[in-house]
């Protein structure tokens, strides 16, 4: 190959891959539970906060209503029951401005899948004239760019962010089946401190392999200098395992590329917020 052909690809893939990098390095998005394990012969009600930001768990910006206008949105929020069928009784989600706030009847016994309902979301990148990089929310078709735009890269992101909540006990959760989340050996409501977690990454229902970085984060971020990360590999099964080292509410992000058959996008992108409970030992 051409020399400056090779070092022209070279380029494009580095600067692909840290528009991905830009994208994977976003505000965290989560979901709040009020509990993750509940008992008693009633149905109970869990509540769940949902909101974008740095600081993980505490409200910054919340996900607006599909309606503009709207004070509650009634899609936002999807529950898979222990048999694996959705949770048909409303889920209203209230708008608050910095959260969302919603709540969800656990009937049946066992553990329910709580995860948000999110359309793609697009990212159109580009340079201007000075050089300097900018983006827009929008397809190439649909962005507002400048006439003299160049370097212009349209990246497509499908964001899971999900939660488990047991009532009455634990069963095997059931899978969304699309974009990542995390599937057993370990229970996610089965979490101690000084005992060893181990997970299976899953892209559309099938392990991801080796060479996925997970970021596990304590909450409570802005009470800390550092925001204090482990970061953990999957192996080749798509398998990682962490020791938790302190009690808490945790956010488990990560990302993977992966490739969009659809005009005008040139890189598609899964991303990861799973929160989950770790119990004092």
């Amino acid at each position: 190959m051409n020399v400056n052909l090779l070092k022209t690809a070279l380029i494009g893939a580095l600067s692909l891959s840290a528009l991905v990098s830009t994208a994977a390095s976003a505000h965290g998005r989560w979901l709040l539970p009020s509990h993750t394990s509940l008992s008693g012969d009633k149905a109970h009600y869990v509540m769940i906060d949902a909101s974008i930001s740095n600081e993980i768990f505490a409200p910054d910006k919340a996900f607006r209503p599909s309606t503009k206008g709207a004070e509650y949105d009634d899609t936002l929020l999807m529950a898979l029951a222990p048999n694996g069928e959705q949770v048909t009784d409303t889920i209203r989600a209230y708008y608050l401005q910095r959260k969302s706030s919603a709540a969800v009847k656990l009937q049946q016994q066992g553990t329910y899948h709580i995860a948000m309902t999110q359309k793609p979301m697009y990212m159109t990148f580009y340079k201007n004239t000075a050089g300097e990089r900018s983006r827009v929310f929008a397809k190439k078709a649909d962005a507002n760019l400048p006439k003299d735009a160049s370097d212009i890269t349209t990246i497509k992101t499908i964001s899971t962010v999900d939660t488990f909540v047991s009532h009455n006990g634990t069963s095997k959760p059931a899978l969304l089946g699309q974009g990542l989340e995390l599937s057993g050996p370990t229970h996610p409501n089965d979490l101690f401190v000084g005992e060893q977690a181990r997970f299976q990454l899953l892209s559309d229902g099938k392990p991801v392999g080796e060479g996925i970085e997970i970021s596990i984060l304590k909450g409570d971020t802005r009470y800390r200098n550092s925001r204090g990360e482990i970061k953990v590999t999957t192996d080749k099964d798509g398998f990682f395992a962490t020791t938790w080292q302190h009690p808490g509410l945790y956010l488990i992000e990560t990302s993977q590329k992966v490739t969009v058959n659809e005009a005008g996008v040139d890189v598609g992108r899964y991303a990861l917020f799973t929160t989950l409970e770790v119990a004092p030992e």
